[in-house]
């Protein structure tokens, strides 16, 4: 089996005596597409940028290729896009120069399918950076990562200010050169059914760790809201200790399946004597859910 894209240990931040991750791990392979949810201030951007050394931690390790970002050979520094949530700068060029410029310092920046992307979203060659409007700029940083064919792209947020319009022909787009390169995506998101269309796995960051990371279908086959039935009210016992959110009830109970079971739903009735139903849940359900139990 190769080695991990990305390998983060026991990684830790803090600001002003504030921790922000916490014993950090995960661990991410070639091709996967990742979606890295989180709630506001669940330390996103931080870990975004921790990766992409734009932000230096306080302890643990993080290594890209198996080398720290020091031992980083240039060649895959070269291969590496990012897209920031706030980009600033440059705002007195034209769109073209920029998009030539920072091309410039990667070897595998390909014109002509920059030039194809700016047409295709209608992005004006001549307009100035600082004339952009917000989604224009989101989609400026998106056409220059996406055009150097990177290997590792890391997104943070990178369709926030997009209409959905434009957002389907980013993920359809993202999903293609996936694809064509086998390349590795993190791209962090508030819009959970972004994640349906593209990723191929789902991180949730929660009290400055990485949790519930799971194969989407994996986790979507097996997540489902639960009514348990019984003529009395039922409290959680250690048979449905792998279950969240549980309400006892008059005639039961309810509660959340929100990660793969280690046992079957027929093995828990045999071993609770109890008729369990489930009922689909969506994965924006599920997103609320898990946080709401951890909040």
């Amino acid at each position: 089996m190769s080695s991990p894209i990305i390998s983060i240990s026991n990684l830790q931040k803090s600001y002003k005596n504030k921790s922000v991750l916490e014993s950090l791990n995960w661990e991410i392979e070639q091709g996967d597409i990742v979606a890295l949810l989180g709630k506001n201030g669940a330390g996103k951007s931080t870990l975004l940028e921790s990766i992409m050394s734009l932000r230096q931690f306080d302890g643990g390790e993080l290594k890209l290729w198996g080398n720290s970002w020091q031992n980083l050979p240039q060649d895959k520094r070269e291969k590496i896009g990012f897209v920031a949530q706030e980009t600033t700068g440059f705002e007195w060029m034209r769109v073209k120069d920029f998009l030539n410029y920072l091309g410039g310092f990667f070897p595998s920046w390909n014109r002509s399918y920059c030039e194809s992307l700016q047409n295709r979203w209608h992005l004006d060659p001549k307009q100035r950076v600082g004339e952009l409007s917000g989604g224009q700029t989101q989609i400026l940083h998106v056409i220059q990562a996406l055009s150097i064919k990177p290997e590792l792209l890391v997104l943070d947020e990178p369709v926030a200010h997009l209409d959905p319009n434009m957002r389907r022909q980013f993920l359809s787009e993202l999903i293609e050169q996936t694809c064509e390169l086998n390349s590795t995506v993190i791209f962090s998101s508030h819009i959970v059914s972004d994640l349906e269309r593209v990723a191929s796995k789902v991180a949730l960051l929660l009290n400055g760790k990485i949790d519930h990371y799971y194969d989407v279908d994996d986790l979507k086959s097996a997540i489902a809201h639960v009514k348990i039935s019984s003529d009395h009210p039922i409290e959680q016992t250690p048979e449905f200790a792998e279950f969240i959110n549980w309400r006892s009830i008059a005639n039961g109970a309810t509660a959340t399946i929100a990660k793969p079971l280690s046992r079957s739903i027929e093995e828990l009735k045999a071993a609770s004597q109890t008729q369990i139903e489930l009922m689909p849940m969506s994965m924006e359900d599920w997103y609320l859910e898990v946080c709401h139990a951890t909040a």
